[in-house]
């Protein structure tokens, strides 16, 4: 068996394969919070536990979450069961005894703050894939008119104009993925010409 392997830097201790585990327990959260909670997880396409221990493991993310202002929780009425990593859970409850307010106070303000910052993200990408359609749309025009000039020098059969005809194709198709993205929230897949 390989040394390399069997380092004590490689294998998980028995500890850290228990905090992986999943364990239930339930919030009580706000209306708010569990809207946000939902479109996060659809956004993100992934499930609480995941989203919950990725957070709870960026510690300039959770210092910037906790600056924010309290009142971002609304009134907690409602009860949701989650699974979630017992790291997560010791998590939650470390940082609700340092900072002295409810596990579940924290638990609502994480996830609105979170919700918040990932809105801005996609509004910045957003705005950035606006412009990029813009861009591409001036090529587009350009191409056609290569495609057009191309055509009456060589003709409809010449391998060169059909492959530009190729690139064309490629550039409107693109160019269509990305006004789909911004109409319809529909992702871009990057295999597709």
């Amino acid at each position: 068996m390989n040394e390399n392997i069997l380092s004590e830097n490689n294998i998980l201790k028995p500890n850290e394969i228990s905090m992986k585990r999943s364990v239930r327990t339930t919030f009580k959260i706000s209306k708010e919070t569990n809207d946000s909670l939902n479109t996060l997880l659809k956004k993100l396409k992934i499930k609480p536990k995941e989203l919950f221990d990725e957070i709870c493991s960026n510690e300039k993310l959770i210092q910037s979450i906790i600056k924010t202002d309290e009142e971002i929780c609304g009134i907690l009425n409602q009860r949701k069961t989650l699974v979630i990593s017992k790291h997560t859970l010791k998590f939650l409850s470390q940082k609700s005894f340092e900072l002295k307010i409810p596990r579940d106070v924290l638990f609502n303000k994480i996830i609105l703050s979170f919700k918040l910052m990932i809105d801005v993200l996609y509004e910045k990408e957003r705005e950035k894939e606006q412009v990029a359609s813009g861009i591409l749309e001036n090529f587009y025009d350009e191409a056609e008119k290569i495609e057009n000039q191309l055509k009456e020098l060589l003709g409809n059969d010449n391998p060169i104009t059909e492959r530009f005809e190729h690139i064309t194709i490629v550039i409107m198709n693109l160019s269509s993925a990305i006004n789909s993205k911004l109409t319809e929230g529909r992702p871009i897949d990057p295999s597709m010409i």
